[in-house]
């Protein structure tokens, strides 16, 4: 098999020839097929349309073949023809697309396992990333699919890349490295809502803490409680009171 190239959905059929093996991105005309995969999106067919012929699968497909053959064929290549392994060159290319890339996993594999024997770990590795357990100054990506983790915030805090597990598949099925930004990381739902009822904590503490200030500081304020205070010292009601008072605790002294 040095000299065949084998396209297909999935490596589970070709386990013996998997060097020989270019896997391709499922192609979803029908409505059913999107349902089929969990696609809640119009079909192509739907859409009346089909895939660009730019950047699709097949597209893609086309343009990597073009690039194998190219370099298997290379006529400045001093080895013979009939020795020449198309298995080397598609493991060339492949190590080309996220080659200069130091990724860390947080929380994608199982605790319980090894995170060298996971697909995607493999897969980092065959696209010609380097793949590490800890962090580190020459870590480019923090792959994850929660930002709550401790290597999410150290990839947020260090300007690292946090970008989500897709991205690699991606890679691998486009044959070339796909923009970051297009796989973020996203807040889970109760992540999400712990943060709002923070910040709506928060906001309410402050607009108490901003209304006792205005409250304390508020010249109007000082002005009735002076108000309040004149009329009850000069009120002759609250004089004719007091010797009501006196009178009254005389008598009850007089009486004992």
């Amino acid at each position: 098999m040095s000299k065949a190239l084998l396209f297909f959905l999935t490596p589970v059929v070709w386990q013996k020839h998997k060097e020989n093996l270019i896997l391709m991105e499922r192609y979803h005309y029908f409505a059913s097929s999107c349902r089929q995969f969990g696609f809640s999106v119009k079909s192509l067919s739907e859409l009346m349309q089909d895939e660009r012929g730019s950047d699709g699968a097949l597209a893609t497909i086309l343009d990597v073949l073009k690039r194998i053959h190219t370099i298997f064929f290379d006529s400045a290549v001093e080895t013979a023809l009939s020795s020449r392994d198309v298995r080397q060159v598609i493991k060339r290319v492949r190590q080309e697309v996220l080659q200069g890339c130091k990724l860390v996993f947080s929380r994608v594999f199982p605790s319980s396992s090894r995170p060298q024997d996971q697909f995607i770990w493999k897969m980092a590795e065959q696209l010609g990333a380097i793949c590490s357990a800890d962090v580190d100054s020459t870590i480019t990506h923090v792959v994850a699919v929660d930002v709550g983790t401790d290597k999410a915030r150290w990839a947020v805090k260090n300007n690292k890349v946090l970008v989500h597990p897709r991205w690699i598949e991606a890679s691998n099925f486009r044959w070339h490295r796909q923009q970051e930004e297009d796989f973020p990381v996203k807040v889970k739902k109760n992540e999400k809502d712990k943060e709002n009822d923070v910040a709506a904590a928060t906001d309410a503490a402050n607009g108490k803490v901003n209304d006792v200030v205005a409250a304390a500081t508020d010249p109007a304020n000082e002005k009735d409680k002076e108000d309040d205070v004149a009329p009850a010292a000069t009120d002759p009601a609250n004089e004719e009171d007091k010797e009501i008072d006196v009178a009254a605790a005389v008598t009850d002294s007089t009486n004992s």
